[in-house]
């Protein structure tokens, strides 16, 4: 019986695995319109992350939009660093570096949160003030004080 209980679990876990493409977590559909579509993917091999665009995509060149990061905590944030990295037809376009979060200097509300808490983060992007086209690759990661990677997403940002 402990056998026929063993199988069970690891065929649920093996096509758990198999559900979500290869081990990776699914492509979801932050925006897509007839100006751009912007497609995103957790790179973080233990959890997915949520992106909400609380405004209309096809605003993007007429009025800022306001989108919305949900991530639940696996570790705590007394320090933060992000590192964005982005490419066109492969060649590096734009790199950059910011640390987000110190200890006794909380520059976001989402400086300080504990192991367990869910992180809800609303952000306004200003226009696009050129108009681009082209496929573009976004890569962000978010490490913690311990180097614990905190967040990793890879998006697409087709513009048409």
């Amino acid at each position: 019986m402990k056998v026929h209980g063993a199988a069970v679990i690891l065929g649920m876990v093996i096509l758990h695995v198999a559900d979500t493409q290869d081990g990776h977590w699914p492509v979801h559909t932050l925006c897509n319109s007839n100006k751009i579509s912007v497609k995103y993917r957790s790179c973080d091999p233990l959890q997915d992350i949520g992106f909400t665009l609380l405004s209309s995509c096809a605003q993007i060149w007429t009025k800022p939009i306001t989108i919305k990061l949900t991530l639940p905590l696996r570790k705590s944030i007394d320090e933060f660093y992000v590192s964005m990295d982005i490419t066109f037809l492969g060649d590096f376009v734009f790199h950059h570096d910011e640390l987000l979060c110190l200890p006794n200097f909380p520059r976001f509300t989402f400086c300080g949160s504990k192991k367990g808490e869910i992180i809800n983060v609303a952000t306004s992007l200003s226009t696009l003030k050129i108009p681009l086209k082209g496929l573009y690759n976004l890569m962000v990661h978010g490490i913690n004080q311990d180097s614990f990677q905190i967040a990793c997403v890879n998006a697409t940002l087709e513009f048409h």
